[in-house]
């Protein structure tokens, strides 16, 4: 229940971090609060994406931890990878403040799922 309770927090930190980025655009041709249809199609792709690690937080076989680590990493490279829009951008710093956060709970998510005998010496 720790990786799903987890997951669906991180589910939560990108939502939120959609809503950021999208307050603060910087272009035209960016996500923008000004157009719903498109934030409600990038939250269901969220969801979507999210889907796989959710059913595979319910096997506790070895090998399906391990896929379901590696299919997390890619939201840890999303977290991370947004980081330097705020930094770079000094009216958002807020965008790297919760693209930090949801790099943290990744990472949590990603060593709780991976199994005790990854960290074991042998």
């Amino acid at each position: 229940m720790k990786r799903l309770g987890l997951l669906f927090l991180m589910l939560v930190v990108s939502v939120v971090t959609l809503f950021v980025t999208a307050y603060y655009q910087r272009d035209i041709n960016t996500l923008s609060l000004n157009d719903p249809q498109v934030i409600q199609a990038c939250i269901i792709i969220m969801v979507i994406l999210f889907i796989p690690p959710i059913l595979l937080s319910f096997f506790n076989h070895k090998f399906w931890r391990f896929l379901s680590a590696i299919y997390q990493s890619m939201f840890f490279l999303g977290f991370i990878i947004l980081v330097p829009t705020g930094v770079f951008s000094f009216n958002a710093v807020f965008i790297s403040i919760v693209s930090l956060v949801g790099a943290v709970i990744s990472l949590w998510s990603i060593f709780s799922t991976l199994p005790e005998s990854f960290f074991k010496e042998s």
